[in-house]
């Protein structure tokens, strides 16, 4: 019997689950590369980037004084969502501890959809939100990603620019080079040739 694969697109490059399960796998630039991610994976894989709690994402990271960051990850919370979630000590002016979702359970999963959901294609506000997050920080990747290859695209169209012209450069000097020895070789010839006239009419 013959099994067709599914393309990379189908399948979390960090969880292989598959489309089906999951509804979407983001594409995304992690690391320097294209990666294809499940919602949940995606999430996991860029804390910082968006609030754990009510999953709005960052444009810029929240002032000191209006966010908790997570005791173990780089997880970032509002600090008015992250409170109810927190603890505090037995001084009151210290910063709450806060975990984040992941690091409070190592099982949670950001999104988590019924089979019917699956069937369906439906989800509730929670779920959407947080499809949401993953793909607004899944465009920022490839948008961030796409100006990366521009850059780097133009930056060797310079090298190679300047290559050609310092090519150019030497292959002229070298003409030119070139151009003088054969000037000094026929010099040396006419001058063999007017001793040997001079020897010829002195005899």
């Amino acid at each position: 019997m013959n099994h067709t694969s599914q393309p990379p697109s189908a399948t979390c490059t960090s969880c292989a689950t598959t489309q089906r399960l999951s509804l979407i796998i983001h594409n995304v630039r992690y690391l320097a590369h294209n990666r294809y991610f499940c919602t949940n994976c995606l999430l996991k894989n860029h804390h910082g980037l968006f609030c754990p709690i009510c999953f709005q994402v960052y444009h810029d990271s929240p002032p000191p004084h209006h966010r908790l960051m997570c005791l173990r990850c780089p997880s970032i919370a509002h600090r008015s969502c992250a409170l109810p979630f927190s603890t505090t000590t037995a001084n009151a002016a210290s910063v709450p501890v806060f975990l984040c979702p992941t690091c409070a359970d190592h099982k949670f999963s950001y999104f988590n959809i019924s089979a019917a959901d699956r069937i369906s294609r439906t989800v509730d506000d929670k779920s959407f939100k947080v499809l949401a997050a993953a793909s607004r920080i899944a465009a920022v990747s490839m948008s961030k990603g796409a100006a990366a290859a521009r850059f780097e695209a133009e930056r060797r169209a310079v090298e190679a620019a300047v290559a050609r012209k310092r090519a150019k450069e030497a292959m002229e000097e070298l003409t030119s080079i070139q151009a003088k020895e054969e000037e000094e070789n026929s010099c040396c010839v006419v001058d063999l040739n007017l001793d040997a006239r001079l020897n010829v009419t002195e005899e």
